[in-house]
């Protein structure tokens, strides 16, 4: 046999010593993978916060007004088995393939149901429709969590109590993978269905809401009320915001995040009708006449009337139906500073209402006595000109105050705290004083009925049913290129004419003549909810 060279063996020997330095190396990092492991068992949680549901506003028939869509939310372990389960079924593909790289779970919602596995649960919570929500300047929002106006921001204690989220504990490897036979612990938070109780009716929101559209492009605001409570059925604001897209309402010229039946304007002849019940409720009868000649000078000042030739001679009803001028200026020559201003005070100009804290409509400005001592700043008030300026929901109020034969109500919009959408606990409550005699109310009412049924030019009257009210064209001492003046139109009024019910308030900001701008979409919102009620058949609206 022939023996080895010295040369050989040593090549032997070296591929045995790699050999087993290779095999150290091996041990060495199998020892070291099992140390790692033991450390991530010790260590590694992973938490998951799941929100679920914000608190619920309902309207007045405990119908929900946001969270009306139900949601599936998966909570993913991810496996390529249980991805391939659910891929067909994901809401948002492009999001959750974001996610696909990643090893420790995820939520993601699903348009389907889907079975639970180990590595799959399945949570059902609750969100909004898609697109604005409904009385969005009412209800307000939140950003990044934190309420910011509204009722979100009125309640924002309550509602964080009623929002509902998971929160899931998992045992995860130093990777994030979570461990394969390690239950995870889920924790549920919140009250489903808890939330706030609001006035609002959501088909009549609805119906205004689209009804104030029509006056686009211009901005605005409605407001219907039930006039023997004051309860807001519906408030609307236009233009509207999206929440999904602030930037763009930052932007906006036309401000939407302004609630524009909160916020004080010009208010012209819609107040004729506080001049009005001032002269009745101090003993001047609605008989009182005056020839109206087309203008009245006071010291030293002309006020004109629209009808440049005059209106020849008048009785109260007459002068409300023409919307005179004059007559209403010599009204308030034969009438106190104060008589005036206090018939406008009980009917809630110059005052703020409080709809909940940090929720209010603006008061406003109703000039002093003291002012209206200066006779040409009283002439301007009487038609409701010069210095006054009040909310869409305070004319709202004055409006239903008439309607109802004299009670002012503080306009309501919440009555209800509910923990589970069921049971509710009573918020404030109902507040309300006569401020004019059942007769100055009734009288009130004749002349509202008259502007509409005695003009052959209006706008306001509905087909399918009786109303009245009162128009406006309300100066704004602004003025365009051409040296047009920029007006304000308004439409307040009540329905059905001779059982009123609601009270129905319609301003157009620079939309110019009330019986153009504003009356027709008084007329959709009394002919859209007369014929959702008669479908319905539900009284209690």
């Amino acid at each position: 046999m022939r023996r080895k060279t010295p040369v050989q063996l040593y090549v032997i020997a070296g591929l045995l010593l790699l050999c087993m330095a290779g095999l150290m190396v091996r041990l060495a990092t199998v020892q070291q993978g099992g140390q790692i492991a033991t450390a991530s068992v010790r260590q590694g949680k992973y938490h998951l916060h799941v929100p679920m549901a914000s608190g619920t506003f309902y309207d007045r028939h405990m119908r929900p007004i946001n969270n009306t869509e139900d949601t599936i939310l998966a909570v993913v372990s991810p496996t390529p088995d249980t991805l391939a389960s659910i891929f067909a079924k994901l809401r948002d593909r492009e999001a959750v393939t974001a996610q696909l790289q990643r090893v420790s779970p995820f939520v993601c919602t699903l348009t389907a149901e889907a079975e639970p596995t180990p590595n799959l649960q399945i949570l059902h919570g609750k969100e909004n429709a898609q697109g604005i929500l409904p009385a969005q300047h009412l209800l307000g929002y939140r950003q990044n969590g934190k309420a910011v106006s509204g009722l979100e921001y009125a309640f924002s204690g309550w509602l964080s109590e009623c929002d509902t989220a998971a929160d899931i504990t998992f045992t995860v490897s130093g990777r994030g993978e979570v461990l394969p036979g390690a239950e995870s612990d889920v924790s549920r938070s919140g009250m489903p269905g808890g939330g706030i109780v609001t006035t609002l009716d959501r088909d009549i929101q609805r119906i205004t809401e689209t009804a104030l559209q029509k006056a686009a492009p211009n901005a605005g605001a409605a407001v219907v009320l039930d006039c023997m409570s004051g309860e807001i059925l519906a408030c609307a604001s236009a233009p509207v915001y999206d929440t999904r897209h602030l930037s763009d309402a930052l932007n906006d010229p036309k401000s939407p995040f302004l609630n524009r039946a909160l916020s004080p304007y010009s208010v012209g002849s819609v107040f004729k009708l506080v001049t009005a019940a001032a002269a009745m409720e101090h003993g001047i009868s609605a008989q009182y006449m005056y020839s109206c000649e087309g203008y009245t000078t006071i010291y030293g000042q002309t006020f004109r009337c629209h009808k440049w030739d005059g209106h020849g001679l008048l009785n109260m009803e007459d002068a409300m139906v023409a919307s005179c001028n004059p007559y209403f200026i010599s009204l308030s020559q034969i009438m106190t500073p104060a008589a005036m201003h206090d018939t406008a005070e009980k009917l809630g100009f110059g005052s703020e209402i409080v709809l909940a804290d940090g929720l209010h409509s603006a008061a406003g400005y109703l000039p002093s006595s003291d002012e209206l001592k200066i006779e040409a700043e009283k002439a301007n008030f009487s038609f409701g000109q010069g210095k006054l300026t009040a909310t869409p929901l305070q004319i709202a109020a004055m409006t239903a105050c008439i309607a109802n034969g004299g009670t002012y109500y503080t306009p309501r919009l919440v009555t209800a705290l509910t923990v589970n959408g069921r049971d509710c606990q009573v918020y404030g409550e109902r507040s309300g004083s006569r401020v004019l005699q059942p007769e100055t109310a009734a009288a009130l009412q004749r002349m509202m009925r008259a502007v509409i049924y005695k003009s052959d030019t209006t706008n306001a009257k509905p087909d399918n049913i009786t109303a009245a009210g009162k128009t406006s064209t309300a100066q704004t001492g602004r003025f365009a290129d051409d040296g047009t003046e920029y007006c304000h139109a308004w439409m307040t009024g009540f329905f059905p004419a001779y059982h009123p019910r609601y009270a129905v308030t319609v301003f157009v900001e620079d939309g110019g003549s009330g019986n153009q701008a504003a009356a027709p979409v008084f007329r959709e919102i009394i002919e859209q909810m007369t014929k959702t009620v008669r479908e319905s058949g539900d009284t209690r609206r």
